[in-house]
């Protein structure tokens, strides 16, 4: 979800693209090859169903 996000601003911005944002792309797809990204939506979905309700 990330790096799709990441590409859709790329392609957003066309042809304006900053360095910020190919680097949060190059970031994002990063995440995708090592699965951190994985590893943080796991995490995050984890702690929304241990979070008491209220």
């Amino acid at each position: 979800m990330e790096t799709e996000d990441a590409l859709w601003a790329i392609e957003v911005a066309r042809p304006d693209v900053s360095p910020e944002l190919v680097a949060a792309a190059r970031r994002a797809f990063a995440g995708q090859l090592d699965g951190s990204n994985s590893a943080r939506e796991r995490e995050r979905i984890a702690r929304r169903f241990a979070a008491p309700e209220g």
